[in-house]
């Protein structure tokens, strides 16, 4: 009997042996390879968080970029909204100087070389006759309005030729963005849930407990072994009954030996439970490493994606540019065409006031003209009362004065003249014009 118990033992003893050494072998791979696990998990959930970062980031620029073209629209439309407003009151103001015929008094109150009719002026405006009817207009240059249309048109021409250089970037932009945003997360992302770090951790601490229970049920089985070699090599059956330590001893091996295929089973469970659990460790490093491998790959695809985003922002830059160059443009010609309008518009009011100003020249020219007659009368009365006075005295004194006396004593009274310096006549106005500039001049907007 303790022969077959000592068989028992040491073959379970063999047999457990190598599975407690796979066991210890198996904490070490296992602490192993959950610390790199670990650290590869860690390098590949941060990488992963920042290609997320960038391409949160990249959304952001192309939202921006967006938002800023849509305001420049917005902008250009104001402008071109302005720009048909001064558009609109060139326009009036130009049709009001056509409305405006000059009155021919003007023209006919000038020398005669400026009624002949000739080719034209050197600014390819005809030159009319004086029996032509002449407008305001005829009076100004259209080349300079002209002009300004003109480069307009080309500030407005090129803003929407890099408008639309803009646009067909962004639409690139957009495309290249949702690629690039599907193969960065084409991939699974790591476990970023910390109960499931966690549950590897707890992995390797019941794979440390099964290696040290597995130690302690080794250690037993040793025990057995040695308990039955002691058994055996006092085996005795005639002190059997004579010896109450062995019978004490062959009843705890009788109860060992038969719970040893029980601790042998039960060191080959732990170790398999031990195996599962280091496989499912080595199933998370490779997984990690696998997610590591592909965010790396991920990486270097966004890194590829760099000389795109350095174009779009460079097209972005070019295109601010070159709406601001379009504004400060546009700002400039308008500001010419707003001077422009008001050259005009002072024209008009001047024409009526240069009307009123005829008014006031004739109105002078008769208050000088009512002195000057007034004065002569007076000079006349004064030039008769003195002719009647030196007749009386030669009448009276003369036939006794000498001639040689004085010979001015016949002489008439000193005469004067005055006399009229006129340049050129006054035009002559028709009433229904001095009271059509008046009205002009008086309302509240001059007339526009």
């Amino acid at each position: 009997m303790e022969s077959d118990w000592f068989i028992n033992a040491k073959q379970a003893l063999a047999a457990a042996e190598p599975i407690c050494t796979a066991a210890d072998s198996l904490v070490v791979c296992s602490r192993e390879t959950l610390e790199a696990a670990l650290a590869v998990h860690s390098k590949s959930l941060f990488l992963d968080k920042e290609l997320h970062s960038q391409i949160a980031l990249l959304y952001q620029i192309n939202e921006a970029l967006h938002a800023a073209v849509a305001s420049c629209e917005a902008e250009f439309e104001a402008s071109l909204l302005e720009l048909d407003k001064s558009g609109a009151r060139l326009d009036g103001v130009l049709t009001k100087l056509q409305e405006l015929v000059v009155d021919p008094a003007f023209k006919s109150s000038s020398s005669t070389e400026d009624n002949q009719e000739g080719d034209g002026d050197g600014d390819g405006n005809t030159i009319t006759t004086a029996n032509t009817k002449r407008t305001l207009k005829d009076y100004t240059h259209d080349a300079g309005v002209e002009q300004i249309k003109s480069q307009l048109r080309q500030a407005i021409d090129v803003f929407q030729d890099q408008h639309g250089l803009m646009i067909s970037g962004l639409s690139d932009f957009d495309i290249e963005l949702a690629d690039l945003s599907e193969k960065i997360s084409e991939a699974p992302p790591p476990l970023s849930d910390i109960s499931q770090c966690k549950s590897f951790v707890n992995s390797l601490e019941i794979i440390e407990t099964h290696a040290r229970d597995m130690g302690i049920l080794l250690e037993s089985l040793a025990h057995h072994y040695d308990q039955c070699s002691q058994a055996l090599m006092t085996s005795d059956e005639s002190r059997l009954e004579d010896d109450p330590e062995r019978a004490d001893l062959i009843a705890v091996l009788r109860d060992d030996a038969a719970q040893v295929p029980d601790v042998l089973d039960e060191i080959r469970e732990r170790h398999a439970a031990m195996s599962a659990l280091t496989d499912a460790l080595t199933t998370f490093l490779s997984d990690s490493t696998e997610r590591y491998t592909s965010a790396v790959q991920r990486s270097s695809v966004f890194s590829a994606y760099k000389q795109n985003l350095e174009r779009h922002l460079l097209s972005a830059r070019e295109f601010a540019d070159g709406v601001q160059d379009y504004f400060d443009r546009r700002n400039s010609l308008l500001s010419e065409l707003e001077e422009l309008i008001g050259y005009f518009e002072g024209f008009i009011r001047s024409y009526d006031a240069l009307v009123l100003e005829v008014v006031r020249r004739q109105n002078t020219k008769k208050r000088m003209e009512s002195v000057v007659h007034e004065t002569l009368d007076k000079l006349k009365a004064i030039y008769d009362e003195e002719m009647d006075s030196r007749t009386a005295f030669w009448k009276r004194s003369g036939p006794y004065i000498p001639i040689d006396l004085w010979p001015g004593v016949s002489d008439p009274p000193i005469g004067f003249e005055i006399v009229a310096h006129e340049v050129s006549p006054l035009p002559e106005l028709g009433r229904t014009l001095i009271e059509q500039a008046k009205r002009r001049l008086v309302s509240k907007d001059g007339g526009f």
